[in-house]
Formats: C-alpha cells, structure tokens, sequence
C-alpha cells in the first residue's frame, strides 16, 4: 500500500534506466554480494583464526552474527534514510563506513575487538546490500524486476562461490588478514564507483518525512501488510538455513572431514554455483509464486535429508549429496521472495528493502551461534530441521494467496 508521502513509479519502468544495461547489473550485482564477500572469503580461516585469538568455535562464529547484525541495523538506517534523501548519497556513506571498519579491523589483536569491528563492518555492508534490492525497483517493475533480479542473483551466485576458492588460496599464506585486505580494495572501487553512479530516485519520487514518526508509519504500513511480511519471512528463513550450513561447513568439512582450506573452498563453491542456479531457474516459473513454493519444498525435503546424514556422521558423499539440491532450491526462494516483496512494497522500496534485510539478518544472526552450540553435528541437523518446516508452513500460506503480483506471467512468445 502507497504512503501518501510517496509518489508511484512509472508504470513499466523509471525514466532513471540505465543507459547501459550490462554496467548497471554489473554495479547492483557487486554491492549485492557484500553480503556473501563479508563472510565468505574469511570462512576458510575461522579454524585458524580459533587457534590464534585461543577462544572457541562459537565465539569465533560470533564474527559472522555480529556482521549480520551490523547488516540488519544498517539496512533500517540506510534503507528509509535512502527515501528521504536518494540512493546515492547513502551509498557513499555506508561504502566508507565499510572501508574504514574493514582498515581497522586488521590491527585486531583480540576477538572481541575483532568482532566490534564486524558490527560496523556489516552495518557498511547492510547499506550496499539493501540499496541493492531498492535501486532495481526504482528503475522496473513485473517481469523486468523479476528477470533482473534473477540475474543478479545468479551473479551473487559466484561471490560465495569464489569467495571461499579465494580465501582457500590466501588462508595459509597472508591468512584472515590478506582477504580483509582484498575487501578494503573492493569497497574503495564500489566507493569511488558510486560518485560516477546516476540517482535513480528524483526527489519528486522521494518520502517527504518531515520527524520521527513519519519515518515509523511508513515502516508501520509494511509491517501491517500480511502479504508482504509472509514473503519476507520465507526469504529470512531460507537466508537462516544458508547460515547454519555457512557457519557449521568450516568445522565439519575441514575438521571432521579432514579437507583443507582450499578444498573445503571449492566445494562451497561449488554448492554457492547451485544455488546461482536455483536463482535463475525461479523466473522460469510462468507465475512467480510457484517458483517461491517448489523452492520452499525442496529445500525442506532435502534439508531433512541432509540433516539425517549430519546427525548420524556418515560420510562426507552422503553429505554433499543432499546439501548440493537444499541449496539449489534455496537459491529459487532468493529471487522469487525478493520479488514478490518488492513488487508489493515498491511505493516506499528502501524501507520495504530494510524491512527484506533485518528480518532475514536477524535469522541469521540467531542461527549462527546455535549450530556451535554442544554437540556441532546436533545443533546443525536441528537448525536444519526447524527452519525448513517454518518455511514449508509459510509456503502453503502464501500458495492461497492471490494478487496481480503474483499473477505476472512471463510474456510469450
């Protein structure tokens, strides 16, 4: 539902699309895999990185909730900041808030220094991601969004795929530090990138807040939206199981399995390329919405199984058999939840992508300390369980609900 401070977009696409397609995806597709790049090219190191600051596996798991955090809060701030006052300026701030945390984060002597510094690093990072999803929706709508968004999904597909590869390569030579390192190098290119990048939202189009509350109706308005907040929920759920399998796969594929870094690299890699996949073999769907309910059902049939093989310890092929289609199917629900969710919040679409951002982080936050919790093995299978089920139940929610966004159709031939 439009606020009344809003004015709608055009009705097929803005008048700020890009002159050069390719350069615009390649510009969303880079600042939408912060995300991944924050976590993932150091994942290969947190075995090491236990060993160096002497502490345990779920306080060094606490970096990545503690960036998912930061991720979270900055979406809010950037998401409804970028209404107010345009894409652009708040883009800038939060690409040098994430290059300064990410320069003082490499003199880090302790883990709990270490970890103050992700907050902040993520809450640099939240900004890009969640201007990812909003910039797209200020510039198309219907089947245009959705096909740029599963483009830009199967793009993000490669960052934790080669994330991992990377830090696999660096790990025993320049360790945690050299790919921060190579994060600095990126979000000063995306920093000075972003001055040669055109507003896509002209103040005409902008939230007119003028206090407080004005900025919390508008949060108050999406929140309230049923419709909404069940597609956001099954995003952030499916973001939660990723983070369960992000945050168990270094210790039990290096650790019980006995791969090393650049091992354990390619296989995540690999298994980040499916999920690539999955991102795009959503829009093929004729109607959107059983993109999102198939992707739902495939990733609890095939978490459950995984789950099953985790618990009794079997072996690593057994494994990576189920955990290959769990994360080919969660890679379908990325792109038809982000869609369905913005085409629905779309009138006030940094918000409606700060609200995206924090609910899904906030999962992940809370799962990814849990699976280092007693028994690894344990903790995972029943992570896995427990968040495919939710969004199984919310699937046949959302298969009953109708509305002409869910109803876009690919056009034919």
């Amino acid at each position: 539902m439009a606020s009344p401070n809003t004015v709608a977009p055009a009705n097929s696409q803005s008048d700020s699309a890009p002159r050069n397609y390719g350069l615009f995806v390649t510009f969303i597709a880079i600042i939408g895999a912060f995300s991944s790049l924050v976590n993932d090219m150091y994942l290969p190191t947190i075995p090491s990185m236990m060993r160096e600051f002497h502490t345990t596996p779920s306080m060094t798991q606490m970096g990545i909730s503690m960036a998912m955090i930061g991720m979270g809060l900055g979406s809010v701030v950037w998401g409804s900041a970028s209404d107010r006052y345009g894409r652009k300026p708040i883009l800038l701030i939060s690409l040098i808030i994430f290059v300064v945390s990410t320069v003082v984060s490499l003199f880090s002597e302790t883990i709990t220094f270490f970890i103050v510094c992700r907050l902040f690093q993520g809450l640099g990072a939240g900004g890009a991601m969640v201007l990812s999803t909003s910039i797209p929706a200020d510039v198309y709508m219907g089947r245009q969004l959705a096909k740029l968004m599963a483009i830009i999904g199967a793009v993000n597909g490669v960052a934790p795929a080669l994330g991992p590869v990377v830090g696999g390569f660096m790990a025993d030579w320049v360790g945690w530090r050299g790919i921060f390192v190579i994060l600095l190098v990126i979000g000063a290119i995306m920093t000075f990138w972003t001055t040669r990048y055109k507003e896509t939202l002209p103040p005409q189009r902008r939230l007119h807040a003028h206090s407080l509350s004005d900025y919390v109706k508008a949060y108050r308005s999406l929140f309230s939206n049923g419709r909404f907040m069940i597609y956001v929920t099954i995003k952030a759920v499916a973001i939660g199981l990723l983070y369960a399998y992000i945050s168990s796969a270094p210790f039990i594929l290096q650790s019980h399995y006995g791969f090393s870094a650049l091992t354990f690299g390619l296989i995540f890699g690999g298994n980040a390329l499916a999920m690539s996949i999955g991102s795009t073999l959503a829009v093929r769907f004729k109607v959107m919405k059983q993109g999102l309910v198939v992707g739902c059902i495939g990733m609890f049939v095939f978490a459950v199984a995984d789950a099953f093989v985790i618990w009794n310890e079997f072996s690593f092929l057994w494994y990576e058999l189920f955990a290959l289609p769990m994360l080919l199917f969660s890679g379908m629900i990325f792109s038809s939840a982000n869609t369905l969710s913005m085409e629905v919040g779309r009138s006030e679409a940094g918000t409606a992508s700060a609200i995206l951002s924090v609910v899904k982080y906030a999962f992940a936050a809370v799962v990814s300390p849990l699976v280092g919790l007693g028994n690894m093995f344990h903790s995972t299978a029943i992570a896995y369980v427990a968040v495919t089920f939710v969004a199984l139940l919310l699937a046949w929610k959302a298969y009953h609900l109708t509305s002409l966004a869910d109803m876009t159709r690919q056009p034919t031939k």
